[in-house]
């Protein structure tokens, strides 16, 4: 019988980040409050995963259990944080020991973090130029010189203007859209393969909303990374996301492409969400947008 020369059938590549199963709570005086309830997802290599809901439906808990970053009384229970990486291999997060070199290594180097706060990021203390020197010093082997070409180059990228000037100034000096800007190039800066943006954009005016946005999406196509992008706008997620997850109450409610989501929302909670969308509540009110009558 002559050999089978047919093809192999080609495997998709398997996700960078697959959660499984979480859970975590807060074990309060008050009683246990259940943050997160069997939370699964998955993000692809090179693609925008919209993780979104209202306030206090578990986004930010679900993001910071990914670096385990819950401080007690929080505790993430079970459940699977799976990491293929380049660098590193495949690894499960969830199951590392919080002194693990490992671990250390994985923050900060493949996935990075933009906090919601940059002021949260940031230390009052230090000069912008240290504090993202730093973090290319801990995770590669560079001289201090390198470090500080590779910063002043990153806050060029993220569009601060006159970056020799800033390196050496202090947090407070800088204005929100700035420091964001800041938080982005120290985020970025060691060219991670995940960036977690925790409502990136929410303490700044609309047009430096845009500017952050529009940077992000920028700088995720020059370096090739993933993103998770936590958020409660659905009009952000239209923007930005190539798939999206909804959460409500701890639990994801409804996934997929984010076309087939915003076309067809399934769960009531989603429906909601874009119901809250200007441009809809505008059209439910017989407005446009800018507020004037429909004709």
């Amino acid at each position: 019988m002559p050999p089978d020369l047919s093809p192999a059938p080609v495997r998709p590549p398997a996700a960078l980040l697959e959660v499984r199963n979480l859970r975590v709570s807060f074990f309060t005086p008050e009683g246990v409050v259940g943050a997160v309830q069997n939370a699964s997802f998955a993000i692809e290599r090179g693609r925008t995963l919209a993780l979104v809901g209202e306030s206090g439906s578990g986004k930010s808990v679900t993001a910071y259990s990914l670096l385990r970053l819950i401080q007690p009384p929080g505790r993430i229970l079970s459940g699977q944080v799976l990491l293929r990486s380049q660098r590193v291999g495949e690894v499960d997060l969830g199951h590392l020991d919080e002194r693990s070199g490992l671990l250390f290594t994985v923050r900060g180097g493949v996935i990075s973090m933009i906090f919601q706060e940059p002021m949260v990021a940031l230390s009052p203390v230090h000069t912008i130029g240290s504090q993202i020197d730093e973090a290319i010093l801990v995770h590669q082997e560079v001289s201090r010189a390198a470090a500080r070409r590779r910063t002043l180059e990153m806050l060029h990228k993220v569009g601060v203007a006159d970056p020799e000037h800033r390196y050496r100034q202090y947090p407070h000096e800088l204005s929100g859209g700035l420091r964001q800007r800041v938080v982005i190039a120290m985020a970025l800066v060691c060219r991670p393969e995940l960036l977690i943006a925790d409502e990136p954009t929410t303490a700044l005016d609309l047009t430096t909303q845009a500017q952050i946005l529009g940077l992000i999406k920028e700088l995720q196509r020059e370096i090739g990374c993933s993103v998770l992008l936590i958020t409660h706008d659905f009009g952000v997620v239209a923007q930005m996301a190539d798939d999206v997850a909804v959460m409500h109450r701890g639990e994801i409610v409804e996934r997929g492409s984010v076309r087939a989501v915003l076309r067809n929302p399934q769960h009531p909670c989603t429906r909601l969400l874009l119901d809250a969308l200007p441009a809809r509540r505008a059209a439910a009110a017989g407005r446009r947008p800018d507020g004037r009558a429909l004709s």
